[in-house]
């Protein structure tokens, strides 16, 4: 298969680009620093925050910037783009319709993996924005998986542990997770998604329970198989 160039639309936090370059890294079957993956970084941190559109809280909508990046990562020579933010995703219509270049869905790629991994029900942690839109709601349905979705009470939670904790470049309060997964477990949920990559971030530098399955190490896996190269992980539920 021909090696192609990968183009990541990143910024959107800039820790969890950081980590996501980290994932190809670390992913990546390569034996030399040449069998690596030519990547572009574009970080774009003043890009309007995406849960706050998708809310209504804002009417500065970050697609305008999205869509620049996009086409002057493909202006570049990526063939294939990645964002490591799953809220993002809400425009991945529109984006996908601007560019020739292939944008990876981590949503619906951790969708399918859960399916063929035999799970049944899907607890699912994400941002407001992420959960309003239905992204893995719509993705996990596809794929005739059930899923439950955090309580008020849960959802502040999770919030806390994204734009307080990691956003803020602080450790999580890991007891806020766990108690987020009992909540979930008590639903009947036999694997989480971490459907955000602040959350993401977390997992790869702290140490957390059972049962998730890392939204952006799916990313990560589909963007080297789909630049061409061989994923020597594939990412599982802990």
């Amino acid at each position: 298969m021909e090696q192609k160039k990968l183009g990541i639309i990143g910024g959107l936090g800039p820790m969890a680009s950081a980590q996501f370059l980290a994932l190809l890294t670390a992913m990546t079957d390569a034996q030399t620093d040449q069998d690596h993956i030519e990547t572009i970084l574009y970080s774009r941190p003043a890009t309007p925050d995406r849960t706050a559109f998708l809310l209504g809280k804002s009417t500065d909508s970050p697609l305008p910037k999205l869509l620049e990046s996009a086409k002057t990562l493909e202006n570049m020579g990526a063939e294939v783009l990645a964002m490591p933010c799953m809220t993002a995703y809400s425009f991945s219509a529109e984006l996908s319709a601007a560019v020739r270049a292939k944008l990876v869905n981590p949503i619906t790629e951790t969708a399918s993996l859960l399916r063929m991994q035999g799970h049944r029900k899907i607890g699912i942690l994400a941002t407001d924005g992420t959960l309003q839109v239905g992204l893995f709601q719509k993705a996990l349905s596809a794929q005739e998986l059930a899923f439950c979705v955090p309580d008020e009470k849960h959802q502040k939670l999770v919030m806390h542990l994204i734009y307080e904790n990691v956003k803020k470049g602080q450790p999580a309060d890991l007891d806020m997770l766990e108690e987020t997964a009992r909540y979930f477990r008590a639903q009947g949920a036999d694997r989480m998604i971490l459907g955000c990559t602040e959350l993401s971030v977390i997992k790869q530098t702290q140490t957390v329970g059972e049962g998730f399955l890392d939204a952006m190490e799916v990313l990560a896996a589909r963007a080297i198989e789909a630049c061409g190269y061989r994923c020597k992980i594939e990412p599982m539920a802990l």
